[in-house]
């Protein structure tokens, strides 16, 4: 919480803090609002576009920080794999890896989910390669689904080609097929999975990330990917908000 305000006051407080009750007017005014403090001024998109080109290179060269990002319900699960990523990677890799934990969101309020995801976003810098969901090799508890439904609300479908689920085993024996509803939530983040047991080599899990950041091109999930996503959300949310008012006006005038 106390980075994130530094953070803002960095950037001269130029933040919007989005509510359940903001509306992209509200936004839109912010943005009026800064435009009148930079005097007209604005970044020319051709000026810039080999910058963004740069960032967006292939990130298999050797000394490409790779951001990644684990989350899940079970605080356990996270931290443990975590720590082979860590443990593993230092002693192989000659990327620099960068690894956050994102804390179970369904434990947060609104306001607390928003300012952990920004961030979680901004330490990220540029933003977040792949994004580790934990799940169990059991069936899902409550926990588990609620988590799973929470992260795809907050981050939309925009994750999907940025994430990929990671079933933890308790034993070295591989479940040979996943019930069919955790099919149907790992398929509702794009089908991206990969078991992880006691004695699997963390660089395997490499591998698979490596061979995902090839199909993406380089491309990353970024604080303005996410700010973009929740703007959706809201225009969503008036839209629907306008067409029940109307069909209340029309019942209440016949």
């Amino acid at each position: 919480m106390t980075s994130c305000r530094k953070s803002f006051k960095k950037r001269a407080n130029r933040h919007f803090s989005l509510q359940t009750s903001s509306s992209p007017d509200d936004l839109l005014q912010t943005l009026e609002d800064i435009e009148k403090m930079n005097d007209g001024r604005y970044l020319d998109c051709a000026e810039a576009s080999q910058h963004f080109t740069v960032e967006k290179q292939d990130t298999q060269k050797q000394g490409v920080k790779l951001n990644l990002v684990v989350c899940g319900s079970d605080e356990t699960l996270k931290s443990s794999i975590s720590e082979q990523i860590l443990q593993q990677t230092d002693r192989r890799s000659d990327r620099q890896i960068s690894l956050v934990e994102l804390p179970a969101m369904i434990c947060l309020s609104e306001e607390e989910v928003m300012h952990e995801t920004l961030h979680c976003a901004s330490l990220c810098h540029p933003g977040v390669h792949v994004f580790l969901l934990i799940i169990p090799d059991a069936p899902l508890n409550n926990e588990d689904k609620a988590e799973m439904e929470e992260i795809q609300r907050i981050f939309s479908s925009r994750i999907n080609k940025h994430i990929m689920i990671l079933t933890m085993q308790n034993s070295e024996r591989q479940t040979a097929e996943l019930n069919e509803q955790t099919q149907s939530f790992i398929q509702s983040f794009g089908g991206r999975r990969h078991f992880f047991g006691p004695k699997t080599q963390v660089s395997t899990l490499m591998e698979n990330i490596e061979q995902m950041l090839e199909e993406n091109r380089g491309e990353f999930f970024s604080t303005v990917t996410l700010l973009e996503a929740q703007m959706e959300k809201l225009l969503k949310y008036e839209e629907m908000m306008k067409k029940s008012h109307s069909v209340e006006t029309h019942l209440l005038t016949q």
